[in-house]
């Protein structure tokens, strides 16, 4: 798929909520640095843990079902990434003190950690900023965008992006074949 195609579409599935540093990542080539040769990842943002509590959440938001979630698509490797490559550093700090909020209501729910949380007081956290997010939205807010809505769109497109995305969760319609009717039980999906 190339990226132009994938970034209308994701973008269109976004509501045109993305931000400049997303779009100028995935135009630029933003990949994880697990594809690449024998280099293990190693996170340069997302340090001292908090790689970890990003795979969490991009978890949650694509859990695994019957294709694999964010986590298996190595969306955190592609968020820091994109930290690291193409946000500026006040969009940097912006999403490290989210961050640090999740851990914050986390410790209010007596856990060291999000990721120490069971998965019910997870989904409740990640539940109360999305309607943080929404309320934003609703006021009409021109400033920075809720840390939800940053986590979430970066996830959204690490995930389609990838390739666990464009081919295990959508299908591939390949160039160069016309089949001018498909029907639908023989594809399952929507189109990549």
């Amino acid at each position: 798929m190339v990226r132009r195609t994938a970034l209308l579409r994701i973008g269109i599935l976004m509501g045109g909520t993305l931000s400049a540093s997303t779009i100028a990542g995935v135009l630029g080539g933003c990949t994880s640095g697990s594809g690449t040769g024998d280099m293990p990842f190693k996170a340069r943002t997302l340090t001292q843990g908090r790689d970890e509590l990003v795979a969490t959440l991009s978890e949650l938001i694509i859990p695994e079902t019957d294709t694999p979630g964010a986590r298996a698509a190595l969306v955190h490797e592609f968020i820091d990434n994109m930290l690291t490559d193409w946000y500026d550093e006040p969009e940097v700090e912006e999403f490290l003190e989210g961050l640090a909020d999740v851990e914050r209501r986390s410790q209010e729910r007596g856990a060291q950690s999000f990721t120490d949380l069971d998965m019910g007081a997870q989904v409740e956290i990640l539940t109360q900023m999305e309607a943080e997010a929404e309320a934003w939205s609703d006021n009409g807010e021109t400033e920075t965008s809720p840390f939800f809505r940053t986590i979430k769109s970066l996830t959204l497109f690490g995930y389609y992006t990838s390739e666990v995305g464009a081919t295990q969760e959508l299908r591939v319609n390949p160039m160069g074949v016309y089949r001018a009717d498909i029907p639908f039980d023989e594809i399952g999906r929507a189109w990549a």
